[in-house]
């Protein structure tokens, strides 16, 4: 039985994990810089003269750097959501994470390869596409098919056969990772469940309490800050940054083998 005595401080481990993230905003800005500074555009109704900041360009490279802004600071705050306990928080928001490392990866994909498929094109094409301005603009625009996340996982699993892999084993474990970080959006059955503190019959709704607990969900955030490595590291291969690239990757090497990536919660009991 665990009684929740075992809970952890912010400063419990990962040493190698926090180093990596603090080096993030570096990596992200080195990869950003030629697309700095953003141009204003017009925004809102005419009469207020708002505008909202665009990229200069709506290229393959705007996509994945505006990607990984999304997945760094996501990242960053999910070891947050990871320390405090809030480990239902911490899964939605490493979903995201995991959308956009295989949103770069695939994008990136296609300017290696310089034959993107059509599913690629699409994805750049709509990510540029502007939200409704109201709810009627919204009823009147054509319904539209948003390339599928299943169609990005395919250059994935054309890597893997290039490298000699298993293309079929990866998209299986892929397709299982991303059906279980969706249960975190949707508020499954299990979400809530883990919440629960069999000794006291309550939920714990202001984190949860028990210190494996969060070292198992901070184990999942090193493994996910591994894929974000893996994308800005390709991000700097196809932006010919050899030596940048060869720093990130230098390091999730390095966090690979740190052994924080996995946490031993064997014996663990937290029914009551």
């Amino acid at each position: 039985m665990n009684d929740g005595s075992s809970t952890a401080t912010t400063s419990d481990g990962f040493p190698v994990t926090r180093r990596a993230i603090e080096r993030l905003d570096e990596w992200l800005m080195a990869l950003a810089s030629p697309l700095l500074p953003l141009q204003q555009i017009p925004a809102g109704p005419p009469e207020i003269n708002g505008f909202q900041w665009a990229f200069r360009e709506q290229t393959e490279r705007a996509v994945c750097v505006g990607k990984a802004v999304r997945m760094v600071s996501g990242i960053r705050v999910a070891l947050m959501l990871a320390e405090a306990g809030y480990i239902a928080e911490c899964g939605t928001i490493l979903r995201t994470v995991s959308d956009c490392t295989g949103e770069i990866l695939s994008v990136c994909e296609g300017v290696r390869t310089g034959t993107p498929t059509m599913a690629q094109k699409k994805f750049v094409e709509q990510y540029f596409t502007p939200m409704a301005k109201d709810p009627d603009e919204y009823d009147r625009q054509q319904k539209e098919r948003w390339v599928a996340r299943e169609e990005l996982l395919a250059a994935q699993s054309r890597l893997a056969t290039e490298l000699k892999g298993d293309p079929q084993h990866l998209r299986k474990v892929l397709r299982y990772l991303a059906h279980g970080y969706d249960k975190f959006v949707h508020g499954a059955y299990i979400t809530a469940m883990e919440l629960y503190d069999g000794r006291s019959h309550k939920f714990m709704l202001r984190g949860v309490e028990w210190g494996d607990k969060r070292r198992l969900y901070k184990a999942t955030v090193a493994s996910k800050l591994h894929e974000v490595l893996v994308a800005l590291a390709t991000m700097a291969q196809v932006s010919n940054m050899p030596a940048l690239a060869q720093e990130i990757g230098r390091v999730a090497i390095e966090l690979y083998n740190s052994g924080e990536l996995v946490s031993d919660l064997t014996g663990v009991d937290h029914a009551t």
